[in-house]
């Protein structure tokens, strides 16, 4: 379980923590939102990817249910395009994508 994928896994849930972070620290600067809500949407997406690729072949279920993750997050962003900018509904559902990816490497792997 404690390997190159573990660290990177950790190494990218530590950059989701900070920048989750500076995504709802209240600015003036709406474009500084933007950025901190798109760094978070690629993390998730990079967090998704290598939770459902870890898994083996044989565990189908398991798999599509990695995959699945990425919903909340999908609509984080219809809500952020609909809208025009990240609001507090659209980035929860980010960080509730990140939450399950990583739950589901680290409770199925």
């Amino acid at each position: 379980m404690i390997g190159p994928l573990f660290f990177l896994e950790v190494m990218i849930l530590f950059s989701f923590i900070v920048s989750s972070l500076f995504m709802f620290v209240p600015k003036n600067n709406e474009s500084i939102h933007k950025v901190f809500f798109a760094l978070s949407v690629m993390l998730a997406v990079f967090i998704t990817i290598i939770d459902a690729t870890s898994l083996p072949s044989n565990m189908g279920q398991k798999n599509i249910m990695a995959w699945c993750a990425l919903v909340p997050a999908g609509i984080g962003v219809i809500i952020t395009c609909a809208k025009g900018k990240p609001n507090t509904v659209s980035k929860l559902f980010v960080m509730t994508t990140s939450v399950l990816s990583a739950l589901g490497y680290f409770v199925f792997l």
